[in-house]
């Protein structure tokens, strides 16, 4: 279809004259020239969209005439404000989208160096080979097989093989080509990271998920949260990078917001505006939820609110003289009494003690676990005796979750069984059954702690993947208990 656009070429003072015309106020014409020179016409109709009058029908578009009072001072105020607001939303993002680097790194990274290349490490349904047609029209009828993750996987290549990274180039000189996962995602764009984690398997998923502590109300990773805060944050970030208008834009991938956060639960609630309408879903739509979902990170990734803080400072000094702009960002009423702006908010000392337990081990759930009891040849077989290690103590079971999670150390792959100097550990710990999520947690730790009986540095699970976790060893380490003479 050929274009209509019929309108002729402005020059900026013709534009200026427009402005005047349609009831704009403009206190220097020769600043105001520069202004327009400098930051465009059809940009700035964007922030003085909001000025305009309002039409006598909501499903009609407003006039391009503006209301009483409106200034062209006002509006490039809020267009520095955007631009400032921009930029600092662009490191808040930046640092949740290193962290999650590192950690989709050193999650895949645990499978192998090159765990993003194997389709056996990652999602099934990634590898899935599908019909791909030719789009040229001299090639028509020609088609050929190509899963997802193969495209994905030759995008990565292409994109390694131009990176002018020195770190790139030495390991391509020293070493040969793939990079290694934990050093390609460095080299990842947000779109491309984003792919590979919505790709991994769902126990990775969710356990990166309970890295940033989104959590389901049983406990586990909520991955579609997640998955939803990322692509958010992605657009965002997108944005941010392309100068386009954040302060007050309605945002295409509202926030999923979780049952198991308290504290963002406020995001759902109706909006209510000066005219008294109410608004549903103003809170997941507007910037006001980006900020919030930043806080909730940053909290959790670096344990501080200073950008928090610094987002808050530059919002309130903007609209200090205009309480009309909070609720245009989303704001709520009664924002600030919602916990997440608490000076001291974050993430418990308890919760952290228990994230940085949980990452050191790999974590199965409740099928993989029974699954790793052989011994039993049925499926029901297999899950009645980890349920009765479990309540007899002989087998650990990280607190948190209706869905119980189990270490991985504690299975023993050639004999299809938990190992026996784990059951004696275990229990001597729990005094013989499932216990308390305190004495669980305590279980987990000094697994996971260097004991003096056992050698500078050496922790328990170490000695045990050592091989010399020996009867005796424990022994020094653990009270033997007096019900020991039979296995359980």
């Amino acid at each position: 279809m050929s274009s209509t656009y019929a309108k002729r070429f402005l020059s900026l003072e013709e534009q200026l004259e427009r402005l005047v015309e349609r009831g704009m106020y403009v206190r220097d014409a020769e600043w105001a020239l520069r202004r327009l020179q400098a930051i465009g016409y059809y940009r700035l109709s964007g922030y003085w969209y909001p000025f305009r009058e309002r039409s006598d029908s909501p499903s009609q578009p407003r006039p391009s005439t503006f209301s009483d009072g409106t200034t062209l001072d006002e509006v490039v105020d809020i267009y520095c404000f955007d631009e400032r607001l921009r930029a600092m939303m662009l490191t808040a993002i930046a640092r949740i989208e290193i962290a999650l680097r590192f950690w989709v790194g050193h999650r895949l990274g645990r499978r192998g160096p090159f765990a993003h290349t194997d389709a056996e490490l990652l999602d099934p349904s990634w590898s899935k080979r599908e019909e791909r047609a030719c789009s040229r029209p001299d090639a028509s009828g020609c088609s050929w097989q190509v899963s997802a993750h193969s495209e994905w996987l030759a995008k990565q290549q292409r994109v390694e093989e131009i990176s002018n990274e020195a770190f790139v180039a030495h390991i391509h000189n020293n070493y040969g080509k793939p990079l290694p996962i934990w050093t390609a995602t460095e080299t990842m764009t947000f779109e491309s990271l984003n792919r590979l984690y919505t790709n991994m398997t769902p126990q990775d998923r969710e356990q990166i998920a309970v890295e940033f502590d989104v959590l389901r109300e049983d406990g586990n990773g909520d991955v579609s949260t997640f998955a939803n805060w990322i692509e958010h944050l992605r657009q965002s970030r997108n944005i941010c990078a392309h100068h386009a208008r954040l302060w007050n834009r309605n945002h295409s991938a509202p926030l999923a917001v979780p049952h198991s956060s308290p504290e963002l639960q406020h995001l759902l609630s109706p909006h209510v505006h000066e005219d008294g309408t109410r608004d549903i879903s103003l809170g997941v739509r507007r910037v006001y939820g980006t900020i919030t979902l930043v806080a909730y990170l940053l909290a959790r990734i670096d344990y501080s609110n200073q950008m928090r803080d610094e987002l808050l400072e530059l919002v309130l000094k903007f609209a200090a003289d205009h309480p009309r702009r909070m609720s245009a960002m989303g704001f709520p009423a009664n924002w600030r009494d919602e916990a997440i702006w608490s000076k001291d908010y974050g993430m418990s000392s308890e919760m952290r003690t228990q994230a940085r337990l949980l990452r050191q081990v790999d974590l199965l759930y409740t099928k993989d676990a029974a699954n790793q009891l052989r011994k039993k040849e049925t499926e029901g077989g297999r899950r009645s005796l980890l349920n009765y290690y479990r309540k007899k103590g002989a087998l650990l079971s990280v607190p948190g979750a209706s869905a119980h999670r189990y270490p991985a150390f504690q299975f023993d792959p050639s004999t299809g069984d938990a190992k026996e100097i784990v059951v004696l550990a275990n229990r001597r710990l729990q005094e013989g059954k499932q216990g308390t999520d305190g004495s669980r947690w305590g279980t987990l730790a000094w697994w996971l702690t260097p004991l003096h009986s056992l050698g500078e540095n050496t922790s328990p699970l170490y000695a045990l993947e050592s091989n010399f976790l020996t009867k005796e060893v424990l022994d020094r380490a653990l009270a033997p208990r007096n019900d020991e003479r039979s296995r359980l």
